[in-house]
């Protein structure tokens, strides 16, 4: 059964991560807006885990019926490893565009991780049982928590979640020095410790799907659980923070809670009530979330090359909408007009039955 509200949920998680990573400034974006500094969780930080989560959905949809044939699992994980490369090597690519510096190359990224996560979670649900997969998420979860918050970090010589001083940055420097986000060269938001719990996420998405494919009536469960999860989340951050750049358990929990939530309230409308009105944009995002997110980051990269009055293309339009409006208002309405046009690219492409796909 092909689920409309995941298609949907999948357009949303895509057009606001287009909408929050092109603001017509930087300089003027309104807070939730922005990722939250360190701890804490703004809207920006409930995209990446929904990606996740719905990429662990995705992976039930498309492999359970060949596993239920019978289908060869070695020949259905090499065509997972092989879309996960594709996945990284499309991430790499926009690390190096445009200047293609391979010496200081960005090893990390967003599609790097969706790439890593998807391979993981791809073998773990073709080799592993439903239960396997429960206790290896499970063990992440607690083991992360306990090496981050009791054991102290190799040359601080203390407990530390902070910037810098915290396990996952120890990591990071270890293995990936030279080859880390720009901004902060020390430690990575997509570095590869945090990488583990992050395929919780993934995983709980599986087992998500896993309930939906045998309930048939799956909202109040689905509702349940997201509650469940939000409050087991919350609990958590007491004691661990909630943190998107460290990945924190709490933060998966949480995350993964208001997922369900949304999901489980897209099930109602547009599967049990086969709503439509106003979804065309979300499900024309949701059927090309990779020719969407990919072409948004490499679109913005290439704006930066268009110059007018020796400023770029995005600067002139931020500067004349800042004439009428507040500088946050113009950074907004055109962070908007970048969702719009990814909408109008894909609704095209969705009439026509155009799906860009690896």
């Amino acid at each position: 059964m092909r689920y409309t509200s995941v298609d949907i949920l999948r357009g949303l998680t895509v057009a606001v991560m287009i909408l929050v990573n092109n603001p017509g400034s930087w300089q003027h974006v309104h807070p939730w807006l922005l990722h939250a500094e360190w701890n804490g969780c703004h809207l920006a930080d409930l995209v990446f885990p929904f990606f996740l989560f719905i990429v662990g959905l995705s992976i039930v949809f498309s492999l359970s019926k060949a596993l239920a044939s019978g289908a060869d699992k070695g020949k259905l994980a090499l065509k997972c490893l092989k879309r996960a490369l594709i996945l990284i090597g499309l991430g790499l690519f926009l690390n190096l565009f445009p200047d293609f510096d391979f010496e200081h190359l960005r090893f990390p990224g967003v599609l790097q991780r969706i790439g890593l996560v998807f391979a993981l979670a791809s073998l773990l649900f073709i080799y592993c049982s439903e239960n396997q997969r429960r206790v290896l998420a499970a063990f992440i979860l607690i083991s992360y928590w306990l090496l981050l918050a009791f054991v102290p970090v190799p040359g601080i010589g203390e407990v530390s979640l902070e910037v810098n001083q915290n396990w996952a940055s120890w990591v990071d420097q270890l293995l990936l020095k030279g080859h880390m986000w720009k901004y902060t060269q020390t430690w990575d938001p997509e570095g590869l410790l945090s990488t583990l719990p992050a395929l919780v996420t993934a995983l709980l998405g599986i087992s998500t799907a896993l309930y939906l494919q045998k309930s048939s009536s799956p909202v109040k469960g689905l509702l349940l659980y997201g509650i469940s999860s939000i409050g087991l989340g919350l609990a958590w951050s007491f004691l661990f923070p909630m943190n998107k750049a460290l990945w924190t358990s709490s933060f998966v929990l949480f995350t993964a809670g208001i997922a369900l939530v949304l999901l489980s309230l897209s099930v109602y409308l547009f599967d049990e009530k086969k709503l439509e009105t106003g979804t065309l944009p979300f499900r024309a995002l949701g059927a090309n979330p990779l020719l969407a997110y990919f072409g948004a980051e490499l679109l913005a990269r290439v704006l930066i090359f268009i110059k007018i009055q020796n400023i770029t293309f995005s600067e002139y339009l931020f500067n004349g909408l800042a004439n009428f409006l507040p500088p946050v208002c113009a950074s907004f309405v055109l962070a908007l007009a970048m969702v719009g046009f990814w909408i109008l690219v894909t609704s095209y492409l969705y009439k026509r039955k155009i799906y860009i796909k690896i």
